[in-house]
């Protein structure tokens, strides 16, 4: 079995806006092989990190490491390149598109509609209780 190592690590991220600070001296290690829930009130700063990792937002301090080298990630596709996805709250998914039309939206580089999109949903299989071909439309929070 490959031995654990630290995937992502972020150490004393701080994000400051106008008034606030989302996120103060923040430490998180995502090790491979296990599962990590982030869990918070809203207004705790979740969303904020996770944006910070994805390169939606630039920590105004701390550094992003991973496995074990420095990075910076300013956009998006800074962090696709690193292997990093981010899938939205509700509100910012596309509700005609299905769960995996979501999820790789943004990820690639051709339209959807030049995609094979069943080997993506062979690879995804499933999604909570919803089907990669289920609309975003029609989820609701008993069955999605």
């Amino acid at each position: 079995m490959d031995a654990k190592c630290n995937l992502i690590t972020l150490k004393n991220i701080t994000k400051f806006f106008p008034g606030t600070i989302a996120n103060d001296h923040i430490d998180l290690t995502l090790v491979s092989g296990e599962v990590l829930a982030l869990f918070g009130e809203n207004g705790a700063g979740k969303t904020t990190l996770m944006s910070i990792l994805y390169g939606l937002y630039q920590p105004d301090e701390g550094e992003i490491f991973i496995k074990g080298e420095q990075v910076k990630i300013r956009s998006p596709h800074d962090a696709m390149e690193y292997g990093i996805g981010m899938i939205h709250q509700h509100f910012t998914l596309v509700p005609v598109h299905t769960v995996v039309e979501n999820i790789i939206l943004g990820t690639e580089k051709a339209s959807l509609k030049y995609l094979n999109i069943e080997e993506k949903v062979q690879k995804i299989k499933k999604i909570g209780k919803a089907t990669a071909n289920t609309k975003i439309s029609s989820c609701n929070s008993e069955n999605c």
